[in-house]
């Protein structure tokens, strides 16, 4: 049996709106035999499985994210302030922060790092404003990792040129091609300079797609989730929720965006036939 271990992380404003809530449901609908770590960022939650979920300091833990903030903090390209030239170019969204927020999302990406290191077969990530609403077995979780992958990932359509929607996406432990990516995912943050701050925007959603495109070339042995899900080719993809949209809206709504504070997706986010009673009782 190939082990699975799944990463997430919040703060205290995250654990009181969604996060708890997470934890819950991942208790009680996913298998036992599939792992939960989580990082926890200044918080303290309620473990409602500890033999299932491990509960983990992040401040503890994760000390290159602790000096990658403390090297930052007061920089502003790295906290929502793009630099000049940016702003020339981007006229219409250079004030959307969290697209240069690299404080923000370095949580994710540190977490992820670090569990990788913890785990073996694969690790995945999903993000805690997510809720299981129905059962999940272990083998139709391991249905959705593909022993050729060396990663999965949920895309935004054919011939999209945006980020991937990374609210989930699983790692192949025993594929080395995973582990170059997890090796440049980590050395793009640590050398910020000729990293992240090289690209258009570093968001954790953009760094990720940037790197996966450029690995894919070589290695296109990643498994996109949304692959055929839009009809038609969009630049900018088929949609800003493709993820209730794949096979994973079988078990699992993700509240990105406001949608965190009605506490699930909207009827206008469904984009296919879904059956599930989560989504046909609403």
């Amino acid at each position: 049996m190939t082990d699975i271990t799944v990463v997430t992380t919040f703060h205290q404003p995250g654990l009181s709106l969604y996060g708890q809530r997470f934890l819950d449901s991942f208790a009680e609908k996913v298998d036992n035999r599939i792992k939960l770590l989580v990082y926890a960022e200044d918080c303290n939650p309620a473990n409602p499985n500890p033999e299932q979920i491990t509960i983990l300091d992040s401040k503890e833990v994760l000390p290159k994210l602790n000096a990658f903030k403390e090297r930052w903090k007061d920089v502003p390209k790295a906290n929502g302030k793009p630099p000049p030239d940016i702003v020339a170019r981007r006229p219409r969204d250079h004030h959307k922060e969290f697209k240069w927020d690299a404080i923000r999302f370095a949580n994710k990406t540190y977490a992820v790092y670090d569990a990788c290191v913890r785990s073996k077969g694969w690790c995945v990530w999903m993000d805690a404003d997510t809720f299981v609403h129905s059962n999940w077995s272990y083998n139709e979780f391991k249905e959705c990792l593909p022993d050729n992958a060396w990663i999965t990932y949920v895309g935004r359509g054919k011939g999209s040129q945006t980020w991937p929607e990374c609210g989930f996406y699983g790692m192949n432990l025993n594929h080395p091609v995973c582990h170059e990516f997890l090796k440049e995912f980590e050395r793009v943050y640590e050398e910020a300079e000729q990293g992240i701050f090289l690209l258009e925007e570093w968001h954790d959603s953009f760094v990720f797609g940037n790197i996966l495109n450029r690995m894919k070339q070589d290695f296109p042995s990643a498994y996109d989730y949304s692959a055929n899900m839009y009809l038609r080719e969009a630049k900018t993809g088929g949609g800003g929720h493709p993820l209730i949209n794949t096979v994973l809206g079988k078990w699992i709504d993700h509240m990105k965006g406001d949608r965190k504070n009605t506490g699930r997706s909207l009827p206008k986010d469904i984009m296919v036939n879904r059956t599930e009673d989560y989504w046909v009782k609403k």
